[in-house]
């Protein structure tokens, strides 16, 4: 699934994930934390393509990772008091954002499947231990990484979801090629029907 496929996705999947939060008593309660919110989805409806450093998306995100950081450190030297005024979110955004430097470098496999979704469940228990960080951002970028294995999953190659310990790849009864007419067009319903529904949200 192309790039623009998976962000409609996510997107998608962060408006539902939202709007069933409330039920779990769990909810963004100021702007900056639904920005947030939704930053974690659309970082994890992305996250699984960017386990190979020579692809396009990677290649893209690995640069940028190496640009924020420097903005950082930048901030750090020059301007800390303004980083005070962010500590939480970042110290937040950073401790969610750590697997992706340890990812594997294997296009399609480890990244799309069961395990991964575990490993993160694993790891963010980990870190709740630890830190007192709310559990919707973690819900966001887990709505995201399974949004993306759905749209690979509806692709004629599919997804080895149970990879490592069945490498076989899976594939939902109907499939369409990555870049399709097909993929564009539920691109293009997607994005319309998002912007319906923030739309009414607002009005």
């Amino acid at each position: 699934m192309m790039a623009s496929g998976h962000q409609a996705l996510g997107f998608t999947s962060g408006l539902l994930t939202l709007a069933i939060l409330p039920g779990f008593g769990v909810m963004p309660d100021t702007p900056l934390e639904a920005v947030l919110f939704f930053s974690f989805v659309m970082i994890g409806s992305l996250l699984p393509d960017i386990d190979t450093p020579h692809s396009k998306l990677g290649q893209k995100f690995w640069r940028g990772i190496m640009i924020t950081l420097m903005f950082a450190l930048g901030m750090y030297l020059f301007a800390p008091d303004y980083l005070d005024v962010y500590r939480e979110e970042l110290k937040i955004f950073v401790f969610l954002c750590l697997p992706l430097l340890i990812m594997v470098k294997s296009h399609r496999k480890m990244t799309h499947s069961i395990s991964f979704l575990v490993l993160l469940g694993l790891y963010h228990m980990l870190i709740s231990g630890v830190w007192d960080i709310p559990s919707f951002y973690f819900i966001g970028f887990i709505a995201g990484v399974l949004s993306h294995l759905i749209g690979d999953y509806m692709t004629k190659r599919g997804i080895p979801v149970f990879y490592p310990f069945v490498k076989k790849y899976f594939r939902f009864f109907i499939t369409f090629r990555t870049g399709s007419l097909t993929e564009k067009l539920m691109i293009l319903i997607l994005s319309m029907w998002n912007l319906w529904y923030l739309v009414s949200q607002v009005f």
